[in-house]
């Protein structure tokens, strides 16, 4: 199920979500092969992640765009295309590297459309025909792709440190600022240390282990914590932590 939140982004309703429905024109069950979410008309329409614009104008018959009205076209980090179609106009052009928030045009109703909206799609290729039949659930694809680049950055931002446990080789952690984590569960279980979790934070033995951090679903708490929790030793050379029991 889709719970990409639009509102997050100006939106403030659905009106036809990506999958099957009935044609507003002829009532025949087909696929709806974006989104359709609503501002106000003429609203600002802003990118919703960086990338290359590819296409930014009419949609003619045949190109992959006809019938979508005025439609701007990003080739993102991953060589998909999102969509931005029925347009009201049009504020970037091709060629052009837009940031993400960047406006690109005026929500509107140009093209095969029954009022002013934004249909927003996601084509796992380019070309040919800008990767026309290929869409994909464009609430699933934003979402995974926001997740990905988050711990990306998360990645550039600190810097890997290895983890010996009574001077073996365990696992990593990582140096963010002056403080370094370490996997919470992995090294308790392995001490022998108990960890409990009240829905809102976790203990070992215990103490209550503040300042951790949730990354790709693994707590991480500063290493010094354990000092106090399980009675060990922490010893830090500038390049490694080694936990000694």
């Amino acid at each position: 199920m889709n719970t990409f939140d639009w509102s997050k982004y100006g939106f403030v309703r659905v009106t036809s979500p990506y999958g099957w429905r009935n044609d507003p024109f002829n009532g025949k069950k087909v696929c709806h092969t974006g989104v359709d979410v609503v501002k106000s008309h003429q609203a600002p329409i802003h990118a919703f992640a960086a990338g290359e614009v590819v296409h930014a104008s009419m949609g003619a018959a045949g190109s992959g765009f006809g019938g979508f009205g005025n439609v701007v076209a990003i080739k993102d980090s991953n060589g998909h295309l999102q969509c931005y179609a029925h347009l009201d106009s049009i504020g970037v052009t091709v060629g052009q590297i837009v940031k993400e928030g960047q406006e690109l045009g005026k929500q509107g109703t140009t093209g095969r459309s029954t009022g002013s909206h934004l249909h927003f799609e996601v084509r796992s290729k380019a070309s040919p025909s800008f990767g026309f039949g290929h869409h994909i659930d464009p609430g699933h694809y934003l979402s995974t792709y926001f997740s990905a680049h988050t711990q990306s950055e998360n990645k550039k931002e600190c810097k890997t440190v290895p983890i010996r446990l009574n001077n073996q080789a365990f696992c990593e952690g990582f140096l963010e600022g002056s403080i370094t984590y370490a996997p919470l569960r992995a090294i308790s279980e392995q001490l022998g240390a108990r960890v409990t979790w009240n829905g809102k934070e976790a203990a070992v033995n215990g103490t209550r282990m503040l300042g951790g951090k949730l990354i790709n679903g693994r707590t991480y708490i500063p290493v010094r914590a354990f000092e106090e929790a399980i009675q060990v030793k922490v010893v830090w050379n500038g390049q490694e932590v080694n936990i000694i029991q």
